[in-house]
């Protein structure tokens, strides 16, 4: 775990030294066919495992429901928040406001903007 770590903070600095040249752009480029293959020699070793391999369906299933009971909970938990934080819609720019008399912003009887008489 703290090889991991390590590797990636490492891999912080020399990225943060290399921001802007070219060798950056070009490392970049490597990122996902080297996660590919890492997932591709990730599943041959899951495939070699024969007691992996055995317990698959029960942990499968519990994956599954562990995932469903996940989306669920945040959908959930979207729906609450949004119920307490719902913006009132934005009022038309067009329609005229009640208190001045259709016109948005004209001077009242007063003369100034916006004030009661």
């Amino acid at each position: 775990m703290f090889i991991a770590m390590g590797l990636m903070l490492l891999g912080i600095a020399v990225g943060l030294l290399l921001r802007g040249r070219p060798l950056a752009a070009k490392l970049t480029r490597c990122v996902t066919p080297a996660i590919m293959l890492l997932l591709f020699a990730l599943g041959i070793s899951v495939g070699g495992n024969s007691t992996l391999m055995a317990a698959l369906p029960r942990l499968g299933g519990a994956a599954i429901a562990l995932t469903v009971g996940a989306v669920a909970g945040s959908l959930a938990c979207v729906l609450c928040i949004r119920r307490f934080f719902r913006q009132p819609p934005e009022p038309d720019a067009l329609t005229p406001t009640p208190d001045a008399g259709g016109q948005a912003g004209a001077p009242s009887a007063s003369g100034r903007e916006g004030s009661q008489a």
